[in-house]
C-alpha cells in the first residue's frame, strides 16, 4: 500500500506471538473483519523477512522468547521501516508498552486483547501510517527541488526563511545587493514559483534549515 492509499484500504496484518491458540484466534477475528493477515511465531521469524512486506500493522507481543518486542520494534525503528506498530501486553509489561510509545509505537493493548479495541487500535495506526508516508513523499519531492541549486544559492535561501531582506542577507554573505537578488530569482526560476512565500514555504517542507554565519549577528 502507498502513501496514496485510500482510508477506505485495508493494512496488512503481522501478527507477531510465540502464543499459537493466540496468535490463530486473533487471525480468524482479523481476516472476517476483512484484513490479510500474516503470522509469526517470533521476532526473528518476522524481521528476516519484514523488508520485502507491503507496509502494514505489526501488532506485536512485548513478552516473547528470544527477541523481546521491544526488542523488534527497535530493530524496525533502526531500520526506518514503514510499518507501524500496536503493542500487545500483559499487565506486567505496561511500562514496557509506554516506553514503546515513546519511541513510536502507535497504541498498545492489554491481554487478553478485545477484538474491537484491537481493531480500533489498528485503524488508528492506518491512518497515522498512510499520514507519515505522505508526509514523507513530500519531505522528498520538496528536496529533489532543490538539489539542482548551489551553494550560495542555498546561503540566499538561508536569508528568505530567516525573514532576511535582500540587503540584511547581502551583508551577511559580504555580497553586494544585486547579486543577492540574482541568486533569489534564480532560486525562483529553478523551483518554478514566482512569490517569495512559495520558496519559503517549499523550504519548510524540505526541512533545509538555516546554518552558518547568517544564523547570527
Amino acid at each position: 500500500m502507498t502513501a496514496d492509499a485510500t482510508l477506505e484500504d485495508k493494512d496488512p496484518i503481522y501478527l507477531v506471538d510465540d502464543d499459537t491458540d493466540l496468535r490463530n484466534e486473533l487471525a480468524d477475528a482479523l481476516e472476517d473483519a476483512g484484513h490479510v493477515v500474516s503470522g509469526f511465531a517470533s521476532g526473528e521469524a518476522f524481521l528476516a523477512v519484514e523488508a520485502e512486506l507491503p507496509a502494514g500493522c505489526v501488532v506485536l507481543d512485548l513478552t516473547m522468547p528470544g527477541m523481546s518486542g521491544m526488542e523488534v520494534h527497535t530493530a524496525l525503528t533502526d531500520r526506518k521501516s514503514d510499518h507501524v506498530v500496536v503493542m500487545l501486553t500483559g499487565t506486567g509489561s505496561i511500562a514496557t508498552a509506554v516506553s514503546a510509545l515513546r519511541t513510536g509505537a502507535i497504541d498498545f493493548v492489554e491481554k487478553p486483547a478485545q477484538l474491537d479495541m484491537l481493531k480500533s487500535s489498528i485503524e488508528t495506526a492506518r491512518v497515522r501510517r498512510i499520514a507519515a508516508a505522505a508526509t514523507n513523499e513530500r519531505l522528498t519531492a520538496a528536496r529533489a527541488r532543490f538539489a539542482g541549486c548551489t551553494p550560495r544559492e542555498l546561503d540566499v535561501l538561508h536569508g528568505m526563511v530567516l525573514g532576511l531582506s535582500a540587503k540584511m542577507t547581502a551583508r551577511r554573505l559580504d555580497l553586494s545587493f544585486r547579486t543577492v537578488e540574482s541568486y533569489r530569482a534564480n532560486l525562483m526560476t529553478k523551483l518554478g514559483v514566482r512569490s517569495l512565500a512559495e520558496v519559503v514555504r517549499m523550504a519548510i517542507e524540505a526541512k533545509l534549515e538555516p546554518e552558518g554565519a547568517i544564523l547570527t549577528d
